[in-house]
Order: C-alpha cells, then sequence, then structure tokens
C-alpha cells in the first residue's frame, strides 16, 4: 500500500514531524511482518509505503496470496497510527500546542488545504452501492473511483492537514468494521476514545455517522455507557444514544412489556423476530403466528430446531377470531396503503380479544437524519406517518386507555419509531 499526502503548506513537513534532513527524509519502523517507509519526496508532497514480509492482514491462512496487505483499510489506519499519531489529540489541545524548532502552534501553522490520495483501497461492503460511498453522503471531501471489482482509488480533502488525516482514519475505520474480507481488530477503550476524538474534532458530522459508529464499533452496553456523555456532548445534549440499533430497539421496547403468562398473536410476523427473542427468554405461552407472506417454512424450521410445541403457525384471518391475549402489530403497517392499515387495525378491534396490542411504525419526522427528503424510510413502505397522524389515526380508532412511546435514539425530542401500547377496554 503507499499513501500519498500533500499541501501547499510551506510548514507541511513541520506538521507531520517529518524533517527532509534527517536520513534524506526515510523513516522505517516494523509494523507486523513487514517494513513501513515514510519518505519526503518533496515540501509538499509525503508518502507513507508498506512493503510486507508475510501473510501480516490476511484473514485467511490458507490463502498464500495476502492482497490485503496492499489495500486493506485496517493497514491504512495502522499506518497512520504509527506515523502521525500526534495529531490525533482533542482539537483544543492540538490547535495550542506549540512546535518547538517553529515556536508556533498549529493554529498558527495548519492553515492550508490537504490531500491524501491510496491508489488501492479495499471497500467490500453495501455501504458503496450504485456508484455511491455512504460516508460520501454525510461527510464532504471522500471521493471514491471504483478500479475494478472491490478495489478504488480514494482521495480525501481537507481544509487543513489534521482534517484530512481524521477524515481519512475514519473512512478506513468504518471500511474496515463494515467489510466482508477483514481481520479481526481487539476494541479496547483507547481504541474507542481515539476515534470518539476524531469524530468530535471534526464539525458537522451528522447523527447518523455517530449512530453507525455505536451500532457497528462498540461492543458492549458497559463500553458505550462509559462513552455516551462524550457522544451526546457534541450535540449539545440534543441527542440522546441508545446502544441498541433501531429495529433492537423496537423488540426489547414490546418484549420487555409482554406478559409471559398470556398467549400472543404476532400479526405479522414476518421471519418470527419476535418469537425467537421471547423464547429465548423464556417465553412459553402459546404464540400465534400470522403474515400475508408464507413465511411457514421458517415456522417450520423454528419448530424443528428448537423443538418447540407452543409455536403456531396460523394459515387465514379465520383462525384469529376471537384471539385472546396480547397482539403484536410491529413495523406492519405502513407496508398498506393508509386505508389497508386502517381496516387492518378496525379489524384487530372489533375481531379480536386483545388485553394489550402493541402497534409500531416509522416516524417520518426522523427520516431527515438519514439524509431522506421525500423518499421513504425503505422501498417497500407505503405510506408513513409523522408522530402526531400516527396519535391521530389510533385515538380514531381505539378508545381504549393506551400509552404512546418513542422508541430508540432522540434527536431533538424525535425517535425513529412511533409505538403505542393499547389496553383492553
Amino acid at each position: 500500500m503507499i499513501i500519498k499526502i500533500k499541501s501547499d503548506n510551506k510548514c507541511f513537513l513541520d506538521i507531520l514531524h517529518k524533517n527532509p534532513n534527517t536520513d534524506q527524509g526515510l523513516y522505517l519502523k516494523e509494523l507486523k511482518n513487514g517494513i513501513l517507509i515514510g519518505n519526503v519526496i518533496a515540501e509538499n508532497e509525503y508518502h507513507c509505503l508498506f512493503l510486507d514480509g508475510k501473510h501480516s492482514y490476511l484473514p485467511e491462512e490458507g490463502n498464500q496470496i495476502d492482497f490485503q496487505s496492499h489495500c486493506s483499510p485496517l493497514l491504512a489506519l495502522n499506518i497512520m497510527s504509527e506515523f502521525f499519531n500526534h495529531l490525533y489529540k482533542e482539537n483544543n489541545t492540538l490547535a495550542a500546542t506549540v512546535i518547538p524548532w517553529l515556536e508556533k502552534n498549529y493554529q498558527a501553522v495548519d492553515t492550508e488545504k490537504c490531500t491524501i490520495e491510496v491508489p488501492t483501497f479495499f471497500i467490500d461492503s453495501n455501504w458503496y452501492k450504485n456508484g455511491k460511498y455512504l460516508l460520501s453522503k454525510y461527510i464532504d471531501g471522500i471521493i471514491l473511483v471504483n478500479k475494478i471489482g472491490n478495489n478504488f482509488e480514494l482521495k480525501i480533502e481537507g481544509a487543513t492537514v489534521r482534517e484530512a488525516m481524521q477524515k481519512f482514519s475514519l473512512v478506513s475505520l468504518f471500511s474496515h468494521f463494515t467489510n466482508k474480507y477483514a481481520v479481526y481488530t481487539f476494541i479496547d477503550d483507547h481504541f474507542i476514545q481515539k476515534h470518539i476524538t476524531m469524530f468530535t474534532n471534526l464539525t458537522g458530522i451528522p447523527y447518523f455517522v455517530f449512530y453507525l459508529f455505536i451500532k457497528r464499533i462498540m461492543r458492549s452496553p458497559s463500553q458505550f455507557e462509559k462513552f455516551k456523555p462524550q457522544l451526546e456532548a457534541y450535540f449539545n445534549n440534543e441527542v440522546q444514544f441508545v446502544f441498541t440499533d433501531t429495529h433492537q430497539s423496537r423488540k426489547e421496547f414490546i418484549c420487555s412489556r409482554i406478559n409471559f403468562e398470556e398467549s400472543v398473536l404476532d400479526f405479522g410476523c414476518g421471519e418470527l423476530q419476535y418469537y425467537k427473542q421471547l423464547h429465548k427468554k423464556g417465553f412459553r405461552e402459546e404464540y400465534y403466528a400470522y403474515d400475508e407472506v408464507d413465511f411457514k417454512h421458517i415456522a417450520y424450521k423454528i419448530q424443528e430446531s428448537e423443538r418447540t410445541e407452543n409455536l403456531i403457525w396460523v394459515e387465514s384471518l379465520e383462525e384469529i377470531k376471537d384471539f385472546e391475549g396480547q397482539i403484536v402489530l410491529s413495523e406492519v403497517i405502513e407496508h398498506n396503503s393508509l386505508e389497508e392499515a386502517k381496516n387492518i387495525l378496525i379489524w384487530i378491534r372489533d375481531n379480536t380479544k386483545f388485553t394489550k396490542l402493541f402497534v409500531t411504525t416509522p416516524d417520518k419526522d426522523f427520516n431527515v437524519n438519514y439524509e431522506l427528503t421525500e423518499e421513504f424510510r425503505h422501498d417497500d413502505h407505503d405510506f408513513e406517518l409523522s408522530n402526531a397522524e400516527f396519535v391521530s389515526l389510533i385515538n380514531e380508532i381505539f378508545p381504549n386507555p393506551k400509552e404512546f412511546h418513542g422508541v430508540g435514539d432522540c434527536v431533538k425530542g424525535v425517535y425513529p419509531t412511533s409505538a403505542v401500547i393499547i389496553q383492553k377496554k
């Protein structure tokens, strides 16, 4: 792998802490099984080159060709840490740090644009789709050009050397953790803190990038709780994060409120995610699964593998008429027209004797946090409601006692999921 860093800043090499008068500008360090070489090309250009001895970044031991040592995002991340770790301090601290031989601080000298280029960079994930890279949507100055297969030419543009470095490391970080072909990386608190510092050093990073960082990289709820205040402080505490992703947050919200001594009807059960979670927690009452799409092969597979007798696949609405118990209607109504959704809710109201009815649906007002404007959150949605519209719809159909909730992260008072628990009459 080769990384080319360029800037017209007259103090460029001083910012990098590289002196062309030392060993003709050559710097050599051991990295895994190879040698990392830093070379001053000119006063405005610096190259980093990795020459591997044997299989330093090989995920599969049986593979004799370690092409990852030429293009791995993890390698890029390691190179930057080895050569430029001094540039990853907190912004204000670094800005005030004096470069001794210049007798000036970084704020005074790091004032020119900088670019970082990698001729071959490996991305093997759905973050690059339809000619677009996900992070480019949220962070300016990330340019990817597909060369062949999963190999790309990467260019990063920053207003300063520090900004370019931090953007480059974030792209390397996310690319590594989302690649299918990746080596395991140990993630400790030091690793998390370092990359949170990168995030908070950059201005204008949107909520969704932080969301991806928490869901993709943080390994435990305790680790999340430790760093949660720093993440929320970036948004002046107008954002409240939770550890679980949007889908898991819905499941936990409903499953934590299910009565384990009453039957459940999962109306629009999909691939039976709720049953799997409840069964794991010890739910043993009858569980009726109904969906217009034929998922009974999944139900039968679960019955066989779990040796469970309480899961019952329902073929038609007639079989669940007069059902008595709890009903889960999660992320179902938006897959129908609004009129059909109303009919589903009315049918449940008039044909069942539910003790609790759980209804969830996306809040369209949250979509702006996914950089969506007119689009629905998913292609198979026929409509999406704001929380106020959802409350109005439920109140129109159900006079019952009820509790409305927002589920998931909260951004300026808006949640990704609107939820209601409707009690029996």
